[in-house]
């Protein structure tokens, strides 16, 4: 982000926890925990998995705002302004369809694959949904993935509950979003995912047998 430092020692700390936990480093954490649950291939394979599924995830994002950062396209890093996102979501979301079409290829775990897929279609649905009201992209980045997260470790993801409450308020404090467009967020990351996750099992499994 290129917002001017805050100056509250609270503000600081809301400043820092929204670098820190920025969607696509939530994606690569969450990447990495499935690659070495779910991939059996070699360790090359399950390098090049999490290489890509991390590129596609986020990381690639990260260099195009910099760049849209650097030729003034935007107005901050985290693009606050609504009307600037609508570029910076669909280039993200052609990012996640290649890696997508990678992933298969490489003939990536259902669960890998499976959470780029939802990276692709819940990014659609958040730029839908940005072109009227601007929901926390922060929060549907966090809350989205753990989704995935829970065949593994179940309900002792609540522990990340806590961290989840701080992220939602260090977007209050800097001001870049309202409290219903943090909950929002949160929720539809949950909820969108979950459909998508039906729909893998439902109508794209079947199609691929």
């Amino acid at each position: 982000m290129n917002n001017p430092t805050p100056r509250t020692p609270a503000a600081q700390f809301a400043y820092r926890l929204s670098i820190a936990f920025i969607p696509p480093t939530i994606a690569a954490a969450v990447f990495a925990l499935l690659v070495l649950a779910y991939e059996h291939g070699s360790l090359f394979h399950q390098a090049v998995v999490w290489i890509v599924a991390t590129a596609c995830a986020g990381g690639l994002q990260m260099v195009y705002v910099l760049y849209l950062r650097r030729m003034e396209q935007v107005s901050a890093y985290d693009v606050p302004e609504r009307l600037q996102r609508t570029k910076p979501y669909l280039i993200s979301a052609g990012f996640s369809l290649g890696g997508l079409m990678i992933l298969l290829f490489l003939n990536a775990s259902l669960f890998v694959w499976g959470l780029m897929w939802c990276f692709l279609v819940n990014t659609l649905l958040l730029n839908a949904i940005n072109l009227r009201w601007k929901i926390s992209a922060h929060m549907m980045g966090f809350t989205g993935p753990l989704v995935f997260l829970f065949p593994l470790f179940g309900w002792k993801l609540l522990w990340t509950l806590p961290l989840i409450l701080l992220l939602g308020w260090s977007r209050v404090t800097l001001r870049a979003h309202t409290v219903s467009q943090v909950v929002a967020g949160a929720l539809a990351g949950i909820a969108l995912t979950l459909i998508q996750v039906w729909v893998i099992i439902s109508a794209i499994l079947p199609l691929m047998k």
